[in-house]
């Protein structure tokens, strides 16, 4: 993510590097992951700590001119949920009132962190029905010529926005998946991640696949998807052939084969489950609003002078949290030198 040796006649443009932060991604696997880190108050603060420690480690890791953190709101995924009821209905998330299960103490630490990202001048968008995924897709899709793109998260939907200028720090794998080792972490080929998603469909966000299909038996019956980009047609053309030369070698035809041919799913989506599927899981078509576009356009044209900010205030909210004894007497002063290099940077491009 460094910048690139100018070619022959050319002249160079500096790559401006910017990390995208899947916020409620980040937040929830430090939240559950510090389940019994608590101040001296009783205060759980494991989702806090992690979150800033996580996000700091990233900066330490490289130099990054600008870093937007995207959040879920209250109706966030509702647009999907127009397109098919049963979106994220295994979470319990209410579109009608826009609730969801959500602990008392997961609340107060996402509004804590907010304000630590304030202070440090790390620019935060959160809207009521855009998914935070949507508007990191729709950044990568809009990003100017120059910029190179981390994101970090740990959503594997995300994939699908890899690419020459366009990397993913998997939470779960703690590492930088980009186009040169992707084959490391996943078994398909990195153009078929979406055509994937959308046949076998989604157990955490109840998104019904074709009845009886799983990646296994998709890439055991397709082993082209590891190595090529294939089309949905040339899946179903070649499902067709399989299940004929069964019958001509006086094989039982496989009913997981004849479901892809016919567009079987026990889900509500009946015989558009392709068209429907699609539009849910693709990100190169990300459910965005007007308000949306413009609050994205705003956030990233608009200034972010720390004129009201103090690292004295962020010190002292530290403090008040527990977060220094986390963080230790020897590293504490140390701690938030890769935020104040983002500041200087914010300060410097203003």
């Amino acid at each position: 993510m460094n910048k690139r040796p100018p070619k022959n006649g050319e002249i160079r443009e500096e790559i401006q590097n910017t990390l995208l932060v899947d916020g409620n991604a980040l937040f929830k696997r430090g939240f559950s992951g510090a389940k019994d880190l608590y101040n001296k108050d009783g205060l759980h603060i494991g989702g806090v700590y992690q979150f800033l420690t996580t996000l700091r480690m990233l900066l330490e890791q490289e130099m990054y001119h600008r870093v937007y953190v995207f959040w879920d709101g209250n109706f966030s995924g509702k647009l999907r949920y127009e397109i098919y009821e049963p979106y994220k209905s295994a979470r319990g998330k209410d579109y009608i009132n826009g609730t969801q299960p959500i602990d008392e103490s997961e609340l107060k630490q996402r509004r804590i962190v907010w304000d630590y990202l304030n202070e440090l001048c790390i620019r935060q968008l959160k809207d009521e029905v855009i998914e935070g995924d949507d508007f990191i897709a729709y950044y990568c899709l809009t990003k100017n010529k120059n910029e190179k793109i981390t994101i970090c998260t740990n959503d594997s939907d995300m994939a699908q926005l890899i690419n020459e200028d366009v990397r993913i720090f998997f939470l779960n794998f703690k590492n930088y998946v980009g186009k040169t080792n992707y084959s490391s972490y996943f078994s398909h080929n990195l153009e078929n991640s979406m055509l994937i998603k959308s046949m076998i469909g989604d157990t955490a966000d109840s998104i019904k696949g074709i009845k009886g299909l799983g990646e296994t038996t998709l890439l055991t019956h397709f082993p082209e998807l590891t190595k090529r980009k294939v089309t949905l047609n040339e899946i179903i053309e070649q499902a067709s052939k399989q299940q004929e030369e069964r019958i001509a070698q006086k094989q039982k035809p496989l009913k997981v084969l004849q479901n892809i041919i016919d567009a079987v799913t026990d889900g509500v989506q009946g015989n558009k489950i392709y068209q429907i599927n699609e539009r849910l899981v693709n990100l190169s078509k990300p459910m965005m609003t007007k308000d949306g576009i413009r609050a994205l356009e705003l956030l990233k044209n608009g200034s972010l002078l720390p004129e009201n900010r103090e690292f004295t205030k962020v010190f002292e909210m530290m403090k008040s949290h527990g977060i220094d004894k986390e963080i230790g007497e020897y590293r504490y002063p140390e701690y938030l030198v890769p935020f104040k290099k983002l500041i200087d940077r914010e300060i410097k491009n203003n």
